[in-house]
């Protein structure tokens, strides 16, 4: 038995505006909407500022942190590559391709590396990366 499913995305390349924080929380608004999901609280970002030590590693951006019902929203956005990491977990029914749509829409990545992950701590037979 699956308890969730989580949904990963990795954007390369990202034409959508990644910067804008109203664009971020409409994505994320419209995401639960169309999920039929509660959010819990307003969404948390952190910023990452430019400086030589951040500009030099790829930091400068967000990281942004929404909770919903049982779930959870998480978005890793850096700014000078333009990559963008999603990470969506869900007990309800996971729409993937409306979701992936949604994203493409807002954030206009070049190429995408997705993974869909079966989450259940009850089957032990699963493997783990220690």
């Amino acid at each position: 038995m699956t308890f969730g499913r989580h949904f990963i995305i990795d954007a390369n390349d990202c034409e959508g505006d990644i910067t804008n924080k109203d664009s971020i929380e409409d994505f994320i608004e419209d995401l639960c909407k169309i999920g039929k999901m509660e959010k819990k609280g307003n969404a948390v970002f952190e910023y990452f500022e430019d400086c030589p030590f951040n500009r030099t590693n790829d930091l400068v951006g967000y990281s942004v942190c929404q909770i919903i019902s049982l779930s959870s929203i998480i978005l890793h956005i850096n700014f000078i590559s333009k990559t963008l990491y999603f990470d969506f977990f869900t007990c309800g029914i996971l729409r993937a391709e409306v979701i992936l749509s949604l994203f493409h829409t807002y954030f206009k990545p070049r190429t995408i590396k997705k993974i869909i992950l079966n989450r259940d701590a009850i089957n032990l037979k699963l493997p783990f990366v220690v």
